[in-house]
């Protein structure tokens, strides 16, 4: 796995947790409004799954969209990067001995 392959995984990997957390949710929600239908009753909010599934799929998209613009701004040299393989570097941290950033490629840290 090369130096550009690792950091597009740790931009665009953590986009899909949303979209996890909402199916998750939606599960939960849709077993708990079932329940009043298994007893006899009226469904209570039967477009509550659906709709928490839809929130889930809009926050990982803008999610993936704002990693993805960061990471159309490294391709063209807009965005700080490494001097020891040219990754994009990630948030600014503090650390023991000041702010840094670590590398998205090769986990270097680089004081700022």
């Amino acid at each position: 796995m090369s130096y550009v392959s690792r950091m597009c995984a740790r931009l665009l990997v953590p986009s899909v947790v949303p979209l996890l957390a909402s199916l998750l949710v939606a599960m939960v929600a849709k077993t708990l409004l079932d329940l009043p239908v298994s007893l006899g009753g009226s469904p209570v909010w039967p477009e509550l799954p659906g709709t928490l599934v839809a929130l889930g799929v809009g926050a990982s998209a803008l999610y993936y969209l704002v990693q993805f613009t960061r990471l159309l701004q490294w391709r063209r040299g807009h965005a700080d990067s490494c001097y020891v393989c040219g990754c994009l570097l990630g948030r600014e941290r503090q650390g023991r001995w000041g702010a840094y950033r670590r590398c998205l490629g090769c986990s270097k840290n680089h004081s700022i």
